[in-house]
């Protein structure tokens, strides 16, 4: 019965509203996975963990609305509903690389929450502004400093197409929660397509208030916090060669819980190319090749905070890391949990180095994926060693259509000199992807 209610509301909906070009989209995207963690380094012990998920997803549009009341104004209403959970297996997920992440999400037990609802209006006040209102996806960048993920970012979004010279220019401020508190996010993007390749500027405001509750950073236990940053992107797709880069500034101030105030200077870059060539036996396959770096705290007492940390990164997919490496997860500033710290790694260490060297190799309708990452940090205030770990990742997977696929991976996870021990996690997982 709850099925037959959530479809037919819509088709309610779209039935009281005036005849013309008013379209309803209906779009379902459903991901069945189970993996297997064997031995995930933590502090001074490893842990294992299986998990049987299911991440689901079912979106309601409506599409050209008419505006009576403006000249040629239309617009889109949009609801996803999305459920991330473990299914009967959801009390046995215990390991803290895993309830972390599930404790951050509205739901994880498989009730469906609402990840988007929204307003879209097209030429709002003028023909070039389109005005998004409600909780909505966004991505800024490659996704290094601000990604609405699975919870998507309420809030507002103007875009403004060809504001100057062919620039187009997005204008957003979104509130969102985390833990305890409501943090604003506001700033703006400008994109200049040249000749070759699209640039892309930005610069937004992370602004904790902190409601009176301090709340612990890298370095700093503050009261509030302001963290302003500064990003270029360059995307470059040119017949055989692609290639996208991103550097990104973060400065602010601290109000610390023990008094005074604190600064913030850090940075993060990440450098992506890919080579695309033909391969006897395989056909057109393609290398990749990736290094990212952020910076990080060279000492625990001072009252400056180099280690790039931004609050709203894209880490997660479901209960899950996403990033680099299938077992590491790795952003550019923090990874699976390792042990307690907020960044995941051990304590007194910040910032990320990334290396990736990767293939695709295509074969009839399956596509074979190896991937080897060497991870190592910025800095360690103890003096000690930098190396925090190895990985590699191989993936197959078969294409049944452009609706359904199949996938496996196998990956090896080495913990290097910061850890007690270097025995090897490993990951061994299958999945199931369908869309409509």
């Amino acid at each position: 019965m709850k099925r037959r209610i959530l479809i037919s509301a819509p088709l309610l909906l779209l039935a009281a509203l005036p005849a013309g070009a008013t379209k309803l989209d209906l779009f379902s995207d459903v991901e069945v996975k189970a993996s297997n963690y064997q031995h995930l380094p933590y502090g001074d012990g490893r842990v294992s963990q299986a998990i049987y998920s299911e991440n689901a997803k079912l979106g309601f549009i409506i599409k050209g609305i008419r505006l009576e009341k403006t000249l040629d104004s239309t617009m889109d209403v949009g609801i996803v509903l999305q459920s991330i959970g473990a299914g009967a297996s959801s009390n046995t997920v215990t390991a803290p690389q895993f309830s972390d992440a599930a404790a951050k999400l509205q739901n994880s037990t498989g009730a469906p929450y609402v990840k988007n609802a929204y307003v879209k209006i097209y030429k709002f006040i003028k023909p070039n502004v389109t005005a998004t209102f409600g909780r909505q996806d966004f991505v800024l960048g490659q996704g290094i400093t601000l990604s609405g993920g699975d919870l998507g970012l309420p809030g507002g979004r103007l875009e403004i197409a060809n504001a100057w010279r062919g620039v187009k220019t997005d204008l957003f401020f979104f509130r969102q929660f985390k833990t305890n508190r409501y943090i604003k996010l506001y700033g703006g993007a400008a994109y200049y397509p040249a000749s070759e390749g699209l640039w892309q500027v930005y610069h937004f405001w992370e602004v904790d208030d902190g409601n009176g509750a301090p709340s612990q950073d890298i370095l700093f236990n503050g009261l509030s916090k302001t963290k302003k940053f500064t990003g270029l992107r360059y995307v470059l797709t040119q017949h055989q060669l692609s290639f996208d880069g991103e550097a990104v500034i973060q400065r602010g101030s601290a109000e610390l819980a023990a008094g005074g105030t604190g600064k913030y200077e850090a940075h993060a870059f990440m450098l992506k190319g890919a080579w695309t060539q033909n391969v006897t036996f395989f056909g057109q396959s393609k290398l990749r090749l990736g290094y990212g770096r952020s910076s990080g705290n060279p000492g625990a007492s001072s009252n400056t905070d180099k280690a790039f940390f931004p609050a709203f990164g894209s880490k997660n997919s479901g209960l899950e890391r996403k990033g680099y490496g299938a077992i590491a997860g790795a952003s550019l500033y923090d990874m699976i949990k390792t042990s307690s710290t907020l960044n995941g790694m051990p304590a007194g260490v910040s910032g990320l180095n990334v290396i990736n060297i990767g293939a695709d190799l295509p074969y009839k309708k399956m596509l074979l994926s190896v991937d080897i990452y060497k991870f190592r940090a910025s800095k360690n205030t103890s003096g000690g060693s930098l190396q925090i770990a190895s990985e590699y990742d191989i993936k197959a997977a078969y294409a049944f259509g452009e609706n359904l696929s199949v996938s496996a991976i196998y990956g090896v996870f080495t913990p290097l000199s910061l850890y007690p021990s270097g025995k090897q996690a490993k990951l061994i997982s299958g999945a199931v992807s369908a869309r409509f």
